[in-house]
């Protein structure tokens, strides 16, 4: 029995195991020690089939080191993996080798927008956080019940400015609630000017935040410009 070093068809090597006699693509000449990324290749001017007899044996070629990628994610760019053996502007890589300068073993990063780009993206941040901290106002309320508020806000504003003004949607709320109509009117007023307020706040806020996008000369500039913490105006 003796040790034989078994290639690949690419003369790359894939094991070592005793057999009683040399095979096929099978090299009895010990490999140097293969750091990891790397594989070890033998390097002849033999050929397996032609030169079945002497092929792999001492003195018919060398083994080289050479760097193995073929287990690597690659990119080409951002968002653009590659796959080996794919052609990329007339280029391609089989995974063995050195790294071609238009490959990379991580993504890279993002190109940095243009600050037309970078204000578009960020006033959507905004808005989202304008949108999330709006439907808290409401949080609680069935969609029927918010419905009539127009109207118990058209009422309660009218009483405000005319106490003598009819307001029959409130008054049968204050029936079904068994409460006074005046206590009623009161109540409605008070969370109409409630909301008014803090609606305010937040529209208010909303459109200070979009000027101060617009105004902005950077790309970092812009990205300072954040909706507040916690979703408070």
């Amino acid at each position: 029995m003796q040790t034989v070093y078994q290639l690949d068809d690419q003369g790359l090597l894939l094991h070592e195991r005793e057999a009683p006699t040399k095979g096929h693509l099978q090299v009895m000449v010990a490999p140097p020690e293969v750091p990891a990324g790397h594989v070890a290749r033998w390097v002849t001017a033999l050929h397996p089939v032609v030169d079945t007899k002497t092929y792999g044996d001492q003195g018919t070629g060398s083994w080289e080191v050479i760097e193995d990628h073929r287990k690597d994610e690659l990119w080409i760019d951002h968002g653009k993996p590659y796959t080996l053996g794919e052609d990329a502007d007339g280029q391609t890589y089989d995974g063995l080798g050195p790294l071609p300068a238009w490959l990379y073993t991580e993504e890279p990063p993002a190109p940095e927008p243009t600050l037309e780009e970078a204000q578009a993206a960020q006033l959507v941040l905004i808005n989202a956080g304008f949108e999330q901290a709006a439907k808290a106002l409401t949080a609680g309320y069935p969609e029927a019940e918010r419905l009539t508020w127009p109207i118990q806000q058209s009422e309660a504003l009218a009483w405000a400015a005319d106490n003598a003004a009819a307001t029959p949607y409130l008054d049968g709320l204050a029936a079904a609630r068994g409460i006074m109509p005046e206590d009623m009117r009161a109540l409605t007023l008070a969370q109409v000017q409630a909301f008014q307020a803090a609606s305010q706040q937040l529209v208010g806020t909303r459109q200070r935040l979009r000027d101060e996008i617009n105004a902005a000369a950077t790309v970092a500039d812009v990205r300072a410009v954040v909706w507040p913490s916690g979703g408070q105006a």
